[in-house]
């Protein structure tokens, strides 16, 4: 220190209040006013009886208006102050009103009104947000006019043409509204972790020598060093293996799946005869009375409390908790070791509070409790791995399987050889440090093969091994993994694995080589799955349905043609190939009423008709669009082009201004049937009495009575008749 003297207070240049850094809080990036108060602010649920610095939001009512809320629609902004994290507002509320950006057109909000549930529980989320702030963190921010709904920054996302972009959604359990006068529109300095970077030349982003991983269809996640480069793309040496990777790890994880399947709670109390709250009490921790002491003598295999489960013996499924067959034997030989012990749990099964005097002498009841002690410490029921309820792990039997194909893979597979690529995209080189960006989105199962992608952790680049364990947490999911090789940071997953072989990895981290969900497609990949076309609308009709397009018109798409016909018209209607339908003339009692003129001639229509078709209020049949829309009669018979008239306007009209090589077709010309040559009975129009009745028609012939039972008719309808 000689020569030297001692600064004190802050240096020139620091950043401090709105200009803080990112991470640091700081009230000053929202005007606000402070002053001692009794406010009653509840901190450790009791409000605080004497002063507290009672924090007030200024200018409260311009910002928290809806009007300035739509203005953020679709912007990031900054929520949780004073305690600010990066989101994106995708819809704004107030207490009549929801806003949202349209996915086309011009970005003007949507107003979607709310229904009367819809108001009351915006009230009371307003008001639940108020009260929070003031009570909670001794805030006024005002009355609640409007909320943001915001989705938070996940982290940055690589695009397939080099640019990083950030990426966001709903993170499970955090809140997704927010006070619009609570938040901030902008900071001075941004997280410089979080910032958008455009595209970089590829001789840049890859220069040659520099090493990373291939995403092409051929060697799926083996690494490659690239050699030169041309018109935008690189040539690479990478390693490939002439046979393909055995899946071992997906067969041994399903294996052992079958061979020890779990068994609901309550199939379990009726196989050993017990009652479920005493298996729920065998099983999870028991607690007794013996001199003074409380002894824990149940099994401790599920903690319902701290939602922890026992890997390979309990898990939580949709029917409650389940159990495998070691625990199903380990409670039964509970049971044969200690019958007094059940008996008595069992006689009293909604206890509290036990004595070992409710279940043995006093003179042994002491020593019994002892003795059920160890044999609970001899079976090592306290050091069962337990694991939270959503995991999913593999237990030790089935890990050293797992262990076992993967030496013997090592030791029989061929070694590999570099081969030479070229014209190799950006989009199919993985460079390790990007891996946290481009390889977020990936979905793991139990046996799945991986490889470690990233440049930095415990695990050596390029490790190959097989995930054991998922956990998930509110931020991304960790993978238990065991590795092909051992390395010196390894870890033996809790007695799971080998020393040195397992490790516990973020997702994002490793590469799944099971399923290639990152692949970058060659040509011939793409020849093989080729993108279907979106088949484009044919037509907009006018006043059709609700206003699902602009400017009031319903989207239509073209309707596929029905089939064959084998019953009657109104049975196409209902989609019921051999139902009946309405639309003749009312007819006679006798025959089939389902003819498209309104006649009740007894004539089955058989042809095959590229349209639904659908009763009209007269006499004849309104045929589906060829946009897919159903015009209904509104009187009469059909117009004679096939066509019934909609609102008494004439349809052909839109028809025609949208499709100008239309041709109107009638489908009313059909040849009759063969049954008509058949004798008919007496009076009446001809056969037995039908279950096919026309609706009201005007111009169908009315029947003249009931009509007898034909001679030559076909036994079903004789059968009908009768």
């Amino acid at each position: 220190m000689e020569g030297l003297d001692v600064f004190v207070g802050l240096m020139e240049g620091v950043n401090l209040g709105a200009a803080s850094l990112a991470g640091f809080p700081s009230l000053k990036v929202l005007p606000f006013h402070g002053e001692l108060g009794f406010h009653g602010v509840s901190v450790f649920q009791q409000e605080s009886r004497n002063e507290s610095m009672v924090v007030t939001l200024l200018d409260t009512d311009l910002r928290g208006k809806v009007t300035k809320a739509q203005e953020k629609l679709g912007r990031s902004i900054h929520i949780g102050y004073p305690f600010l994290q990066e989101a994106k507002v995708v819809k704004v509320s107030d207490e009549l009103f929801d806003y949202v950006l349209p996915e086309q057109g011009p970005p003007q909000p949507v107003a979607i009104p709310h229904g009367p549930q819809e108001i009351s529980n915006w009230k009371k989320k307003a008001d639940r947000i108020e009260n929070t702030y003031s009570r909670r963190l001794g805030m006024v921010i005002g009355d609640v006019e409007s909320l943001v709904h915001v989705e938070m920054l996940l982290g940055l996302k690589k695009t397939e043409d080099g640019a990083t972009i950030k990426e966001y959604g709903t993170i499970p359990g955090m809140e997704t509204d927010y006070a619009t006068q609570a938040i901030v529109d902008e900071v001075i300095n941004e997280d410089r972790r979080f910032i958008e970077k455009a595209a970089l030349p590829i001789e840049q982003e890859f220069p040659e020598g520099s090493r990373a991983f291939f995403l092409g269809d051929y060697a799926y996640g083996r690494p490659l060093e690239v050699i030169s480069h041309a018109d935008g793309k690189a040539t690479v040496w990478v390693l490939t293996s002439k046979t393909p990777e055995r899946e071992f790890g997906r067969e041994i994880a399903y294996r052992s799946e079958q061979t020890t399947p779990y068994t609901p709670s309550f199939a379990v109390a009726r196989m050993l005869n017990l009652n479920p709250l005493v298996l729920s009490k065998l099983t999870s921790s028991f607690s007794v009375q013996s001199s003074g002491l409380r002894l824990n003598l149940g099994l401790n295999l599920k903690f319902e409390a701290k939602k922890l489960k026992v890997l390979g013996y309990s898990r939580k499924g949709d029917t409650g908790w389940e159990y495998s067959q070691k625990a199903i034997d380990l409670i039964a030989q509970y049971m044969i070791k200690f019958p007094e012990f059940i008996a008595g749990i069992m006689r009293n099964p909604k206890g509290d509070i036990y004595e070992d005097k409710n279940f043995y002498p006093e003179e042994i009841a002491k020593e019994k409790m002892k003795e059920i002690g160890a044999w609970l410490k001899s079976i090592e029921s306290k050091s069962f791995e337990k694991v939270p309820l959503e995991a999913a792990q593999l237990d030790s039997d089935v890990v050293g399987l797992i262990e076992k194909a993967a030496d013997e893979a090592l030791a029989n597979g061929p070694p590999p050889e570099p081969k030479k690529l070229k014209g190799v995209p950006r989009s199919a080189l993985l460079k390790p440090s990007d891996a946290e960006q481009r390889v977020g989105n990936q979905k793991f199962y139990l046996g799945d093969r991986v490889v470690y992608v990233q440049d930095s952790g415990r695990v050596p680049i390029g490790q190959r091994g097989t995930v054991v364990g998922l956990t998930r947490t509110s931020r991304t999911t960790l993978l238990d993994i065991v590795f092909d090789t051992t390395f010196m940071s390894g870890t033996t997953l809790g007695e799971r694995c080998s020393p040195f072989r397992g490790s516990t990895v973020p997702m994002t981290s490793v590469l799944n080589l099971s399923e290639k969900q990152v692949i970058a497609w060659s040509p011939a990949g793409l020849a093989k799955n080729p993108q279907q076309a979106a088949q484009p609308l044919t037509m907009q009709q006018p006043r059709y349905g609700a206003p699902l397009g602009p400017g009031g018109y319903g989207q239509l798409v073209p309707a596929a043609n029905p089939g064959p016909l084998r019953g009657s018209f109104r049975g196409a209607v209902a989609g019921h190939p051999n139902g009946s339908t309405r639309g003749g003339g009312r007819g006679g009692r006798g025959g089939f009423d389902n003819n498209l003129n309104g006649n009740s001639n007894g004539t089955p229509h058989t042809q095959t008709l590229p349209f639904n078709l659908r009763g009209g209020r007269g006499g004849g049949f309104a045929p589906r669009g060829q946009a897919g829309f159903v015009p209904r009669g509104r009187g009469g018979a059909a117009n004679g082009r096939g066509f019934a008239p909609v609102d008494n306007t004439d349809p052909l009209e839109g028809v025609v201004q949208n499709n100008p090589n239309f041709k109107p077709k009638s489908y009313t010309n059909a040849p009759p049937p063969p049954q008509l040559d058949a004798p008919r009975g007496g009076r009446g129009r001809g056969g037995p009495r039908g279950d096919f009745r026309g609706g009201r028609g005007g111009r169908g012939p009315r029947g003249r009575g009931r009509g007898r039972l034909g001679e030559n008719q076909p036994p079903q309808v004789q059968q009908q008749a009768q």
